[in-house]
Order: structure tokens, then C-alpha cells, then sequence
């Protein structure tokens, strides 16, 4: 006899379709849940805001259980689902916002002005071009950004050689050659530059002479992408031009912290320049990802950049195009270096391509530039760098420390390079870079750009690499390996049938899974203190990762980091470590004041930039001829962005 469901006695062929069913069908999972309130008495942690989601369409089928409600008048006996009131729906108040603009002048527009695209539109009609210019027609236009999509060279030129192309297709272009002839002649994004970076090692070649290494460093002008960005007239109803306060109560009391230009920084910096103009705050993203997949060890270096003006909910989406590479890195590996001095070298080098990369930003940062916003006026635009998704270690009490002061570390920095031994040096874990990147940028706090990242310092980091081993080091990996199996399978959830010890590569999905169940997993096993631990913390991962922040959810952030290291102690009690210095524990300290100051985690987290490098890297090496690939990968971009806008 088939499993039925408890509720709606509807029957289905197994044990794990009834609990699909339960999870896909509202009235059923409504009852299951009240069942199981009431059986346990299980109170309603605070939450923040919820999201109200758009109902979801399950298809009819012969299986699924429908209910019937009659047409002539009278009621049903079976509830509607939107006619029973959801006890866990805060109330109407709750979603609403209360805007406080900003008193002073700010994104005030110049004159009317036309975007790029509106000026190629109308340069087109007034020269009597076609809108499909270079090619003929409408339909040759969607076959040409169709072969740049998804068709390499080569097999793009056997395409456009088959008989019956030539034969019936009538096309402007035969080959690849006149093919890609007419795509290099349409209007592309910034330009690429290549400028070589001539190093000096420490190691000695067979003439005597210290080793050099030339390296290549592609980049584009970061104006010209922000230019790019804010013109663009696809963001035009995802755009902020001014900072503002977002409150959840007419009273004002209730802070909503979201997208960046609800946040305090911008805030604060708009005091301090000119009256009206427009801040673009810069979000800068780089991290080093491997493109050879078997054989060989070729790596890229990409930078991203991105603008707090645009919806964060736009920047997430990779299809949007609204994070933009802005450059590739040298990720030599200096050879012309000894081992004594490589990593130094390494250091180095970063902050010099980065200053060679962002070095139009000091001139247009202090003074601004007009640019044509995606309205179609020109404003003064101020491009700050505002958030930086680089690795940081940090150095200090993971309980209480304060951002550093660039100028102090500046000065600190010249104090070592003129031979003295300033203690701070080697106390705040500095380098000898003299002259870092952020040096003179104006406006810069690059210490309090440095934004939590929720990829790697919460999810692996904190969680996996630290909390998940000091339980394992308790319980013991055969256990804990055991727990994970015996966990009930139930939809929504991830099975790990076969533990966790046996897995070697772990992504920010099946961290979060892991999230789920851990305190099911350690519940009976570690001591009560380790629990609470347990418990605080996936509080604070939970909190962190809200999409919309309030005074009352970041109180609860900060009260669970709290908790969190009242009884962290335990971990050494139990002799799982000697020390809580750790920078990746000690970044989440600074989590609250971030928000307050850039909005909620999620507009920064490095799991975007992380999904570009396919995009933007490994799809752009595999396109090439794996030799002399930065000049191709570039290329091949700049013609993929035709495709895009």
C-alpha cells in the first residue's frame, strides 16, 4: 500500500514523494508546521524584515492533490490558502519605508545630455545608416551576436563555408576574417592598454648580472568604466545619484540599512565636497583563479569594479553586466627572485600594477568629471573607491580592536624606509611597500574599505576551517561523519550520505548546507558551553547575512558575537586551541560598523566577482590558444561586450 500524506490523504508512491509534497504543497506543510509548534512549544526567534516572495506555480498533475472549490456562491469547506492569515507575517508597518533625503545640495544634473547609446542612435539617422550597421539587416545582426555567444573561430568559419549558408543565407560576411572585420568596426566599451613591468631580482643569472622579468600588465581606464557604468541606460531605474536615510517608522527611530547609499559613508563624504555633485563609490574585487583545468598551472589576476549607485540586487546578477573588468594582473610567479624575497617581491608588485590601474582616479576623485548619467544628464561625478574584496589580514584582539589610520600607517611606513624601527611596524603586521596603492587616493579609508566578506571569512572561513575542526577535534571525524549520515533525509536539505572527512573541495554552497544541520549534528555530543558557542555563532552567520539590516537586527548581530566570545573559551578548555588570534574572527567585529556604513553584507560579498572569473577569465583562456592569453582574453572581451550591450 502506497504512503499517504497525514493531511490530505493523498497518495504517493514513496516516503520521499509525501515529503515533497508536504514541502511543495501550502495548506498540508502549514498544518505539518503548526503540528510541530505545538507538539514542542518551539518559540519564534526575532527575525528581521522578511521578503514577501511571489507565490509559487506548482504544475497540475494526475498525482498532486487539488482541492475543489465550488463556482456557485457558497463556501468551502478547504481553506484557501490566501484566505488563511500567516501567524509569522510581521505586520504591514514592517515593510514600510520612510525616506529621509539629504538636506543638502547633491546629484544635481548640469545640463540634458544624450548617452552613448542615444548618441549612436541619432548620429545613425542623421547619416541615413542602418540601425544594424555594418550589418544588413535585422536578422543578420541577431546571427552575427549569436555566433559571438556561443561560436568559436574556428568552427565559426566552417559554419559560414557550409554550402547551404552560402547558398541561402545571402550573408554580408563568407569567413571568420570578414566576420570578425565587421564586428571590431561597431563602438566597443574602454579600451585596452598593455604596459610592461620590468623587475629587478636578487639572484644572480650565468652573466653576473641581477635577473630581470618583463610582465604584462592589461588594464582599462577605470573613469572611462565608471562612465560606462552609470550611462548606461539599462540601469537607469536601478540608479541613486544621492545618499539618503531610510527609516521603518514615521517616528524615524528604526534604521533600514540596505543598499549602499543608505548607508553612512556616503552620507558623511558628501559633507565634504562640493555642493551637488555625484559620488560614484567604487567596489573593487581581485583575487588570483586558476584557468588550466588538467595540465599546467596558468593563472589569471582579475580586477572588477562596480558602482554603489546601481542596485545591488542588479550587481548580483552576472547577466547584468554591472561589474566590469577592469584589468589582469601579473601573476608571474619571479623567478628572478630567492625565496628570502619572493613573497616581498609579490607584494610589491601588487601595489605598483594596482597604482598603474587606478592611477586616473586621484585627478577625477579630487576634482570630478561630467559624465552622462543613465537618465541622460550630465552630472560632476566623484569616483571614490568605497569597499575593496582583496585578501586582508589584520593583526590584533579578535574581541576589541580599531581600524587602523592610514595616515598613521603611512608615516610609520616612511619611518621604516628611513632605517628606523618604528614598533608599529612589525605590531600592525605591516610590509615594506612604501608607496601602497591607496596612497593617494582621495578620500580613502582603505582600512575601513576593507568589507566583510561573507564567502570567505564567515562561510569557510570561521565556519568550516575553524568551528567545523574544533568540533571534530571533540567528537571525533568517524562520529561526526556518522552524525551526518544518520541525519533525516527532508527536502530543502542536503543528505551528506557519505560525511564530510572524505571530501576534498568544498564550495559556499555545501558550507551553507553544512550550516543547517550542524546543531542537530553536535546536539548530545559536545558540552552544553560548546552548544550555546554553536549556537551564537550560526546566529551571527544567520544575522549577517540578512539583505536588509535594522537597528533591532544589528543589535542582535552584535549581542550574538557577544555570546559568541563569552564562552569561546571552552575550545581551549577542551584543548582545540591556545589562541583566538585569528584574522578571519577578528574581521567580524567590524561587521556592524560596516553595514551602518555601506549597507547590508550581501552588496559587497565576493561570491559575485567569484562567479565572473567563468565569465570573464576561464571562458576568455579557453578561447585562446593557451599561448600569450592575457592579449587574447582581452580581445575576446572586448568583442563579447559588444554582444552584451
Amino acid at each position: 500500500m502506497n504512503p499517504r500524506c497525514p493531511y490530505c490523504a493523498v497518495a504517493k508512491p514513496s516516503i520521499r514523494a509525501v515529503n515533497m509534497h508536504l514541502q511543495a504543497h501550502a495548506p498540508c506543510l502549514k498544518k505539518w508546521q503548526q503540528e510541530l509548534t505545538s507538539r514542542h512549544d518551539l518559540p519564534s526567534p526575532p527575525l528581521g524584515p522578511k521578503r514577501k516572495l511571489p507565490p509559487v506555480e506548482i504544475p497540475a498533475s494526475d498525482e498532486e492533490y487539488e482541492p475543489e472549490f465550488p463556482d456557485d456562491g457558497t463556501q468551502s469547506k478547504h481553506p484557501r490558502v490566501e484566505n488563511v492569515e500567516d501567524e509569522d507575517d510581521p505586520p504591514a508597518s514592517q515593510y514600510s519605508r520612510y525616506i529621509h533625503p539629504y538636506p543638502g545640495p547633491a546629484g544635481q544634473w548640469i545640463r540634458e545630455g544624450k548617452t552613448k547609446f542615444g548618441a549612436l542612435q541619432e548620429w545613425l539617422e542623421q547619416s541615413g545608416k542602418s540601425l544594424w550597421e555594418p550589418f544588413e539587416s535585422e536578422e543578420e545582426w541577431e546571427l552575427a551576436m549569436w555566433l559571438l555567444k556561443n561560436v568559436g573561430q574556428k568552427s565559426t568559419d566552417e559554419y559560414l563555408k557550409l554550402p547551404i549558408i552560402r547558398n541561402a543565407g545571402n550573408l554580408s560576411f563568407q569567413n571568420n576574417y570578414m566576420f570578425l572585420k565587421k564586428v571590431d568596426a561597431l563602438p566597443t566599451g574602454p579600451e585596452w592598454h598593455c604596459e610592461v613591468v620590468t623587475v629587478r631580482g636578487d639572484r644572480l643569472g650565468e652573466d653576473g648580472r641581477f635577473m630581470t622579468e618583463d610582465l604584462e600588465l592589461w588594464f582599462r581606464n577605470p573613469v572611462e568604466c565608471v562612465k560606462e557604468l552609470i550611462g548606461n541606460p539599462a540601469f537607469e531605474k536601478m540608479m541613486a545619484y544621492l545618499p539618503e536615510q531610510v527609516f521603518q517608522d514615521p517616528a524615524c527611530q528604526e534604521r533600514i540599512y540596505d543598499e549602499m547609499w543608505t548607508g553612512d559613508w556616503w552620507w558623511n563624504l558628501q559633507k565634504l565636497l562640493p555642493g551637488g555633485v555625484t559620488i560614484a563609490p567604487l567596489i573593487l574585487s581581485s583575487d588570483k583563479t586558476q584557468l588550466s583545468q588538467f595540465r599546467g598551472d596558468k593563472k589569471a589576476w582579475p580586477v572588477y569594479l562596480t558602482i554603489g549607485n546601481i542596485s545591488k540586487e542588479l550587481r548580483r546578477q552576472p547577466s547584468a553586466h554591472a561589474t566590469i573588468l577592469i584589468g589582469y594582473l601579473p601573476a608571474a610567479k619571479l623567478g628572478c627572485f630567492s625565496d628570502a624575497t619572493r613573497s616581498l617581491a609579490s607584494y610589491r608588485t601588487f601595489h605598483h600594477c594596482m597604482s598603474m590601474i587606478l592611477e586616473t582616479l586621484v585627478d577625477a576623485g579630487k576634482d570630478g568629471v561630467e559624465m552622462v548619467c543613465a537618465d541622460g544628464r550630465v552630472r560632476m561625478v566623484h569616483p571614490i573607491l568605497a569597499a575593496c574584496l582583496v585578501s586582508a589580514t589584520e593583526r590584533g584582539s579578535p574581541i576589541r580592536s580599531l581600524l587602523r589610520s592610514t595616515e598613521e600607517t603611512l608615516e610609520t611606513l616612511q619611518e621604516h624606509k628611513r632605517g628606523q624601527e618604528p614598533p608599529k611596524f612589525e605590531k600592525d603586521g605591516l610590509r615594506a611597500v612604501y608607496q601602497p596603492f591607496w596612497h593617494n587616493l582621495p578620500h580613502c579609508d582603505i582600512f575601513q574599505s576593507f568589507t566583510p566578506d561573507l564567502l570567505h571569512q564567515i562561510h569557510k572561513g570561521v565556519f568550516k576551517d575553524h568551528f567545523v575542526k574544533w568540533c571534530t577535534k571533540i567528537v571525533g571525524a568517524g562520529e561526526v561523519d556518522a552524525r551526518f549520515k544518520a541525519m533525516a533525509e527532508y527536502p530543502g536539505l542536503r543528505h551528506f550520505k557519505k560525511g564530510i572527512s572524505s571530501v576534498s573541495q568544498w564550495t559556499g554552497t555545501e558550507h551553507k548546507e553544512m550550516e543547517k544541520v550542524m546543531m542537530g549534528v553536535i546536539a548530545g555530543a559536545v558540552d552544553s558551553k560548546v552548544l550555546t558557542v554553536a549556537r551564537a555563532l550560526l546566529n551571527f552567520i544567520y544575522y549577517a547575512q540578512y539583505q536588509c539590516q535594522t537597528s533591532t537586527t544589528l543589535l542582535a548581530l552584535k549581542a550574538s558575537l557577544k555570546t559568541f566570545h563569552d564562552y569561546k573559551d571552552i575550545f581551549i578548555e577542551l584543548g582545540c586551541r591556545e589562541d583566538f588570534n585569528i584574522p578571519k574572527l577578528h574581521s567580524l567585529i567590524h561587521y556592524v560598523e560596516t553595514i551602518r556604513a555601506f549597507g547590508s553584507a550581501d552588496g559587497y560579498n565576493s561570491e559575485s566577482p567569484e562567479r565572473l572569473h567563468i565569465d570573464l577569465a576561464k571562458d576568455a583562456y579557453r578561447a585562446s590558444n593557451k599561448r600569450d592569453y592575457e592579449e587574447q582574453m582581452a580581445l575576446w572581451l572586448q568583442r563579447r561586450q559588444i554582444g552584451w550591450e
